[in-house]
């Protein structure tokens, strides 16, 4: 069954959050100076007020000290009541978004699963670059889920080859039919991982046939062909040895703080080709004897992809 929330008081303490997604494994770090006296935990959700924490193999709740922000991943110290301090985070995942800046999702996470759905709501590969171009930076494994295999759209499986043309592993799932489900497990079983992606994709139907939850689910809208965000708190599970973490679904994944010239770092298979170009500092947009474009122009890599890096590209030198 999945955790209660309780309610969070009035007066929230607002906290200065970082400006770059590079910046963010940082955000709240805070060692106290009896940290040998204390205990550590492992944050399974934070409720505001509360966290919801492994300690000694068992779940408890701790209260959360003010000015120290916690997220679902985090090791804490504690002396059994009070959350005390957070310990330096190893590979986090952040997000960016307008209207509410960059905000760190999880922590010390071995890999990112990134859940997309075959049918409604509709592939978009622009989100999932996005993600690799992040994931790669920070040297987190990323992997991708297409789900709703039973319902699947014609074709919606091949627009992933690029991806595994490009190193990045895809598992075909159905939450309804249990296809896919135990290769997927294996998966997860290799380390603390997060599922992520957009809304209705079928994060937590994943989770309520992978490890007997009962997390709640929506219909996709038919008028719109988008889900709602049923998932409201990034909360982990424990599979085994490692955590599943579910998070609520999102619209877009901006990168902000992102470096242009990093950019490419999310689209390894330019990789082979960089040395073809002519210039040595080749940007690969409208560069004269560019392999990387020459090679997107007749099909040797997708098209799709290298048009999305130069849109990557183009908008985050026009921030700097």
């Amino acid at each position: 069954m999945p955790r209660k929330h309780p309610k969070r008081p009035p007066g929230k303490v607002r906290r200065r959050r970082p400006e770059s997604l590079l910046d963010a494994a940082s955000w709240g770090v805070r060692e106290p100076a009896n940290k040998d006296e204390l205990r550590v935990a492992r944050v399974l959700v934070n409720f505001g007020v509360e966290s919801g924490v492994l300690l000694d193999g068992e779940e408890r709740r701790l209260v959360n000290r003010r000015h120290i922000p916690v997220v679902a991943g985090d090791y804490v110290y504690t002396d059994g009541e009070v959350v005390e301090g957070v310990k330096p985070r190893g590979k986090v995942l952040a997000r960016y978004a307008e209207e509410a800046g960059v905000r760190l999702v999880a922590a010390n996470l071995d890999q990112v699963g990134v859940v997309c759905s075959a049918s409604l709501p509709p592939l978009q590969e622009g989100f999932l670059d996005r993600y690799l171009v992040y994931c790669r930076i920070v040297d987190l494994p990323l992997f991708i889920v297409l789900n709703k295999m039973d319902e699947a759209s014609e074709g919606v499986a091949e627009r992933l080859d690029a991806y595994r043309g490009a190193g990045v592993d895809v598992y075909g799932t159905s939450a309804l039919q249990g296809t896919g489900l135990e290769e997927l497990e294996r998966r997860l079983r290799r380390g603390d991982t997060i599922l992520s992606g957009l809304s209705g994709a079928g994060k937590s139907s994943l989770l309520n046939t992978l490890l007997g939850l009962d997390l709640p689910v929506q219909e996709i809208s038919t008028a719109t062909g988008k889900g709602k965000h049923t998932t409201t708190t990034v909360e982990a599970f424990p599979l085994g040895r490692h955590l599943v973490i579910d998070s609520p679904g999102i619209k877009l994944f901006g990168l902000a703080g992102v470096p242009p010239e990093d950019v490419v770092k999310g689209f390894p298979e330019f990789e082979p080709l960089v040395e073809e170009c002519r210039f040595p500092d080749c940007r690969h947009l409208e560069e004269e004897g560019c392999a990387v474009r020459a090679a997107a122009e007749v099909g040797r890599i997708s098209l799709l992809r290298y048009e999305h890096y130069c849109m990557l590209l183009r908008s985050l030198s026009e921030k700097v």
